[in-house]
């Protein structure tokens, strides 16, 4: 039975069961995390997954995670909607002064509501989003379902993406800055790395409509703070949303900060959290990668009653060294499926002779000499959960 830690509330109701059992051990085989930091302490020879239930991973060191060969997944897509309709709802808060208007309507005081209530209208004249540019700067799954939400709203949508993507409704342009000189409207969503960290700082903010919107759904550090002031300050811009709350941008009227609301509903939720349980379920058991930011895709069919998972470095004659060790240890692979990822491999090997029934001993000589092989970084051997045949270790 697989040990797993939560570090945020996750009901694991139908998931448990005879496969898992919540743990508060600090050497857990499993983490699950929404937004939390996850403690480096906690990333040990025994951790073989972090799953987190959303998109972003900077609260995860996946480089000490990688270099343990501990796998860390996400769930992309599983609150595109959510974030969409945030997003779709945010551009409406922009185009008219709703709040303001609603705040000024519950204050007056008049015989006459109505009348007294258009007589302050002409206060608070908004904006249609029809004919306006939006400019989406990241289209993944998010950004493509906004893009076809803008478009259909009647709005010209401009999009970047480090790689091309055939959308109907979008004319993506090749530089950044391009999109942000005609954009009415600006969406950040793209992921934070180093390329794009403090990617919106001075020298954007210059080329921006000084009658534009900024509005920040990727990551906070897209965004350089001291920057975004000063070029409001300005008047290089006109407001900036982000839902990424920063002590540095409280009370400045032209900034509005929502409390990291976008994958916040109750469908996102559930969807999300389902996806990582059973993502985890079928790793732990079956060594399956669906959805990970540092191992490749792989799914086999688990036909076999064992079957070998193996991450590791790739290099010259990494596999002729896993034959010989299987063919040492009369294991012949049935069926096998592997996948890269950058400098990085993983395989999975079914095996079919019951030559695992051994001794554990002998057993952990096998996995040993496997561990051994130059470049390994990690070694599984796991039993056909459905399988009758019974795990040696």
């Amino acid at each position: 039975m697989f040990q797993i830690k939560t570090l945020d509330a996750f009901d694991v109701t139908g998931f448990a069961g005879d496969a898992f059992r919540l743990t508060e051990s600090d050497t857990p085989d499993a983490v699950l995390v929404r937004s939390t930091k996850v403690p480096d302490e906690l990333i040990s020879e025994h951790l073989l997954l972090v799953a987190r239930s959303g998109i972003g991973t900077n609260t995860i060191n996946v480089d000490a995670c990688t270099a343990n060969g501990t796998a860390v997944f996400n769930t992309p897509g599983a609150n595109a909607n959510a974030v969409k309709e945030l997003i779709i709802q945010c551009l409406f808060y922009c185009g008219r002064p709703l709040f303001p208007a609603l705040s000024a309507t519950r204050q007056l005081q008049a015989d006459n509501l109505q009348a007294a209530a258009e007589g302050i209208r002409k206060s608070f004249v908004g904006q249609e989003l029809y004919g306006k540019t939006v400019g989406i700067l990241g289209l993944g799954a998010i950004g493509q379902r906004l893009a076809n939400a803008c478009y259909h709203l009647g709005m010209q949508v401009l999009g970047y993406n480090r790689s091309f993507k055939n959308l109907q409704h979008v004319l993506q342009l090749e530089n950044i800055n391009d999109v942000l000189e005609q954009a009415d409207f600006v969406v950040l969503l793209l992921p934070l790395n180093a390329e794009t960290t403090h990617m919106m700082s001075t020298a954007q903010f210059r080329l921006m409509k000084d009658s534009a919107f900024l509005l920040n759904f990727g990551r906070a550090e897209l965004v350089d703070d001291d920057a975004v002031k000063e070029g409001l300050h300005q008047r290089q811009f006109a407001h900036y949303i982000t839902d990424f709350p920063q002590n540095d941008l409280k009370d400045e009227p032209q900034i509005t900060m929502l409390p990291h609301l976008g994958g916040n509903t109750k469908e996102a939720l559930s969807n999300s959290a389902n996806l990582t349980l059973q993502n985890t379920l079928d790793f732990l058991e079956a060594g399956t990668i669906r959805s990970s930011v540092n191992f490749p895709p792989v799914d086999l069919p688990f036909t076999s009653p064992y079957r070998f998972t193996l991450f590791f470095k790739t290099r010259n004659n990494f596999w002729s060294d896993v034959s010989d060790v299987l063919y040492h240890f009369e294991l012949p692979m049935q069926e096998m499926m592997g996948n890269t990822r950058g400098e990085y491999g993983y395989t999975v090997v079914n095996t079919t002779i019951n030559k695992l029934n051994q001794a554990p001993e002998q057993v952990e000589t096998i996995l040993a000499a496997l561990h051994g092989i130059p470049g390994m970084i990690r070694v599984r051997l796991l039993a056909n959960p459905s399988d009758l045949v019974t795990t040696p270790i």
